[in-house]
């Protein structure tokens, strides 16, 4: 047996006083003369004996009385595990995740976890080494303390952003001390977050003690993202923004109000009904002001967990899409005609395959390879180059291929082979309605609608192990248009070129919004707001100026990120110093240039939490002596 308090021990010796009361408790007897005292005598043997025993039983109660009452304030237990040997390294990781901010019968879930680890820290030597871990894995912390400072660090500790899993925790541990430990973890064992499972191996010099919390059964809505589906907009446009609310309880919620403000204004708001377990998804649209970034924020009132309330976000007008097409010979009347009218949206370029300027490719967002037999490596190289650094190509075959050397280049482009041209009047009757191409293109069903007739064509030949989409399919399951991923950028294959002779593909309805989509989402929109994680970086396509001095800055911090290049282009690390949602300026020489908005991960919005029972059922499949569950 141990106790938390053993100085208050000393107070036993309070013991002494009843005894010298029993001892010194003599009474004064009176004489009283009688003819006869036998009778007396026989009384007071009687008498005698029961005072002896009442005596003696009021001083065994008033020793007891203070024994106990001393033993209860020492505070004595037994340890949990009296095989472990003693120790004087003792870890205490209080997980401070933003589910800890959950409420329980007696309080919030993090003051519970910060009042035990007092606790364990008191129940040790005072000149044990103590170590606490968080989620935010400290530098502060990798060092040991005493009882007293301890108990310092532990009330400093606030809810962060960060998870981090018991393998990780684990691993902290370790890298800081090997020798014999004890590591406490204080959680609500989340399993998004702990990941309790996820251990397998513990080093048999490390006695691992959880300590489960449970909090309340609450009800939480959560905004789980938002998004845009306009790849490109400027100013006095309409832009529709779309968010998705989850009811992360099974308690039906009614008339739960949404709101959206643009730069500080409440644009709208909407009212929604969310059955238990319900996620919708809702949109706003609003007008796009004169200002060039439109900072955002999506919100709702909930309690009492709060971290995902608000959505951030950051919309900014787009630069145009630079399209250029490549011709055998004369340039397409088609094309030149979508692209060329459209001067607002495109900066489209016609060019011949014989005067190419390669350095302009590499400005490019949109490349149209319109009825080119031959492909010199030069050209080949830059298409490749062009397609893994996140550029689209459309390839349009020519009426006469010289099919050996055609099908090599289309090998060196990775992409699928022709076969001989086949002559065969039939229409194109699948379209893939799930791509983004055509994903808000129809409304209802197609069952009405007049597909493209195709008359000759070369068919596609799709190798097995190819990372290809069909996007349009003939009747006679002839693939018309064919898609290939390529590291960051795409390639469209068309099965014939855009001829009359060959197919009615560019004067049908249908061609219009199939390039037209091919060239706005050749510009990849990037996210609207970036997740707080660690290993956290952001890119601007603003910031011209490598050798600049770039400032993340809100109200509250200013960091300077590091600047490094990642999968060829410049990106900014932010180095775990962001801990806050919300919209942060990125200036340089003193002038806002452009802003990010960084918003908290949602994976903690649903508890999914593992109980004593299933923590014990997991401890028992993994076969390890040295964990122990506290109940």
């Amino acid at each position: 047996m141990r106790y938390q308090n053993p100085q208050l021990l000393y107070f036993l010796f309070a013991i002494a006083i009843p005894i010298l009361i029993h001892l010194f408790n003599f009474r004064k007897h009176k004489t009283i003369y009688f003819s006869s005292i036998r009778f007396l005598k026989e009384i007071k043997e009687d008498k005698r004996k029961r005072s002896n025993l009442k005596n003696l039983l009021i001083l065994l109660s008033r020793i007891l009385a203070i024994s106990f009452l001393v033993l209860a304030f020492a505070k004595p237990y037994i340890p949990l595990n009296t095989k472990n040997k003693t120790t004087n390294n003792v870890f205490i990781y209080v997980d401070n995740s933003f589910s800890m901010d959950a409420e329980s019968e007696n309080g919030r879930l993090l003051a519970i976890a910060k009042e035990r680890a007092r606790s364990i820290s008191k129940a040790y030597p005072t000149e044990s080494n103590f170590w606490l871990i968080s989620n935010d894995f400290l530098a502060q912390h990798s060092k040991s303390t005493n009882a007293n400072a301890i108990g310092n660090n532990i009330d400093a500790i606030t809810t962060s952003a960060h998870n981090k899993s018991l393998n990780q925790i684990v691993n902290r541990q370790a890298s800081l001390s090997t020798e014999n430990c004890h590591l406490y973890i204080i959680s609500d064992m989340q399993n998004s977050g702990l990941q309790v499972t996820e251990l397998s191996e513990l080093d048999s010099s490390t006695s691992l003690y959880l300590v489960p919390l449970t909090a309340n059964k609450n009800s939480n809505l959560s905004i789980d993202s938002c998004w845009i589906n306009t790849p490109l907009f400027s100013n006095e446009q309409e832009v529709t923004i779309y968010t998705t609310i989850s009811n992360q309880s099974k308690t039906t919620l009614k008339e739960q109000a949404v709101f959206l403000e643009i730069n500080g204004n409440q644009k709208s708001q909407q009212y929604i009904n969310l059955k238990g377990e319900e996620s919708k998804t809702i949109s706003f649209t609003f007008m796009v002001d004169k200002s060039v970034i439109q900072k955002g924020i999506i919100k709702i009132n909930d309690h009492p967990i709060t971290f995902d309330n608000n959505c951030y976000f950051t919309l900014k007008h787009t630069k145009k899409v630079n399209v250029l097409c490549i011709n055998a010979s004369s340039n397409n009347t088609a094309i030149t005609t979508l692209f060329g009218n459209d001067t607002a949206l495109f900066n489209f370029k016609n060019s011949s395959i014989k005067n190419i300027d390669y350095n302009a490719l590499k400005r490019q967002d949109f490349i149209l390879i319109n009825e080119v037999g031959q492909f010199s490596s030069g050209l080949i190289n830059s298409l490749n180059k062009f397609a893994n650094n996140g550029g689209s190509i459309a390839i349009f075959p020519p009426k006469n291929i010289d099919l050996t050397a055609y099908n090599n280049s289309l090998k060196l482009l990775e992409l699928s082979t022709l076969s001989e041209l086949k002559i065969n009047n039939t229409s194109i009757d699948k379209l893939n309605r799930n791509h983004p191409i055509y994903q808000h293109v129809f409304d209802g069903k197609l069952d009405k609608i007049n597909f493209p007739i195709v008359k000759e064509y070369y068919q596609i030949i799709t190798q097995n192990n190819s990372n290809s989409i069909a996007i349009l399919t003939q009747e006679n399951k002839a693939v018309f248009l064919e898609l290939f991923s390529k590291e960051k950028g795409l390639i469209y294959l068309f099965n014939s070129p855009l001829h009359s002779k060959y197919n009615n593909f560019s004067k049908h309805a249908l061609f219009v919004p199939t390039l037209l989509n091919m060239a706005t989402s050749s510009v990849r929109v990037k996210s609207i707001y970036n997740t707080i994680r660690p290993e956290d970086y952001f890119s601007s396509s603003v910031i011209k100026n490598n050798s600049a001095i770039v400032h993340l800055k809100n109200d509250k911090i200013d960091i300077i990120p590091t600047q490094k290049t990642h999968l060829g282009r410049q990106v900014f690390y932010t180095h775990n110093q962001i801990t806050e949602n919300g919209i942060y300026s990125i200036e340089v020489e003193e002038e806002i240039i452009d802003a990010i908005a960084y918003n908290y991960t949602t994976t903690e919005s649903k508890s999914s939490t593992l109980s004593i029972s299933e923590l014990k059922q997991w401890r028992g499949s993994i076969g390890l002596e040295n964990i122990q569950i506290i109940n």
